[in-house]
């Protein structure tokens, strides 16, 4: 645990000496504080409105399915580039340490990211009444999908030492995910395939249950879920790329 820990440590102090994590945190923040000063115009401050606009339109998926790649690009294809994997791996620490920690230093810097959201929130607050139980869910559902996608981009960080490479992979492994929802379209009302793809698809979640500030057991389960077969399929990888 303490190895995990110590890598954990590592990697989060590497994102915020990184200028690419800082060149991310100011995209993030301009895109999305032009977005709300649209919807505040836009919606006539409608909250309900600006909310669901602000966490399920376009911007936010696009930034949800990019960002995470981004941060786990580097992971191990810089690891291998540079040669300190070797080094790593030489000191002790096993593959599952070196995921583990990594995708948890990934992951909280992008819960980071969208915490920065909180002072538009306050903002709002100051002259309307959000729901804070629907921005609550919102955020944990973005925590859950964060979750995924970043368990998604240090596999496909573990398959080439290129890390434009490594995000395309983990960018359209993304994409497959979410395009989940358009599924719907060839199935009828009631069958029980349209059920399973409304289970697995973020974007059927979003609108239908984090919106109203539901939130589901299931939905750690199946994330959480997803997240480890992602995490045990880059510590394959990795023994595998290391015996060949």
């Amino acid at each position: 645990m303490r190895r995990v820990a110590a890598i954990y440590r590592r990697e989060l102090l590497s994102y915020f000496t990184s200028p690419v994590a800082y060149i991310i945190l100011f995209v993030f923040l301009l895109a999305n504080g032009v977005t709300f000063y649209f919807f505040i115009n836009a919606f006539q401050g409608r909250i309900d409105d600006i909310l669901r606009s602000l966490y399920g339109g376009i911007v936010f998926w696009f930034l949800i399915l990019l960002i995470p790649p981004l941060l786990t690009m580097r992971a191990f294809s810089e690891e291998k580039r540079s040669g300190t994997y070797e080094l790593l791996v030489t000191t002790g620490i096993s593959d599952t340490a070196l995921v583990a920690g990594k995708f948890l230093a990934s992951w909280t810097y992008f819960m980071f990211l969208w915490g920065t959201l909180w002072p538009f929130l306050w903002m709002l607050e100051s002259v309307a009444n959000p729901e804070w139980g629907v921005l609550i869910a919102f955020h944990f559902g973005i925590a859950l999908i964060g979750l995924v996608f970043c368990a998604v981009g240090l596999f496909a960080s573990t398959l080439t030492q290129n890390q434009l490479a490594s995000a395309s992979v983990a960018m359209v492994l993304n994409l497959l995910v979410f395009f989940m929802s358009y599924f719907r379209s060839f199935f009828q009302p009631g069958d029980l395939a349209l059920r399973y793809f409304d289970y697995v698809s973020p974007a059927y979640h979003f609108v239908n249950d984090f919106a109203n500030g539901v939130i589901d057991i299931r939905y750690v389960v199946l994330y959480g879920s997803f997240s480890l077969a992602f995490l045990f399929v880059a510590v394959k990888a990795l023994e595998w790329r290391r015996w060949w």
